[in-house]
């Protein structure tokens, strides 16, 4: 009989814990993970990761292969290791933005331009067969 109720008391533990809500692990990532899911605000995505973040790792990847030549392909490649991920949370964030549809409308236009400025720089590129941005 001791078993029974031992049972018992464990299917009624299993149970109030599946009524309970989980929360959606993407709903309250932070870091990376969250920043890739969309979960901060576009303008924060935007301005202070993509104008920001981005200009600062432009200089760094110019210091980088102006200064350690053999550091030239690591930079590009961190580079675009960036912008691709920059790319992905913006236009996550840009599609959760529940502003106006213009600041969503021109997050995503901007993501589309400089996707095409990147890879028509790294064609361009191939074509003088040599890394971007090397000296």
């Amino acid at each position: 009989m001791h078993w029974i109720s031992r049972l018992f008391v464990s299917a009624c533990y299993i149970a109030r814990m599946r009524s309970k809500a989980l929360p959606k692990s993407r709903q309250n990532a932070t870091g990376l993970t969250g920043y890739l899911a969309g979960n901060y605000p576009l303008r924060t995505v935007f301005w202070g990761f993509g104008l920001g973040g981005g200009g600062a790792c432009m200089l760094a990847m110019y210091a980088l292969a102006t200064h350690l030549p053999y550091m030239q392909a690591t930079a590009w490649q961190f580079g675009l290791l960036y912008a691709f991920g920059w790319w992905r949370a913006t236009w996550k964030s840009a599609g959760q933005y529940a502003g106006p549809l213009v600041w969503q409308r021109g997050a995503k236009a901007a993501v589309v331009a400089t996707a095409v400025l990147t890879m028509g720089m790294a064609v361009h590129a191939s074509r003088l067969n040599r890394i971007p941005f090397s000296g």
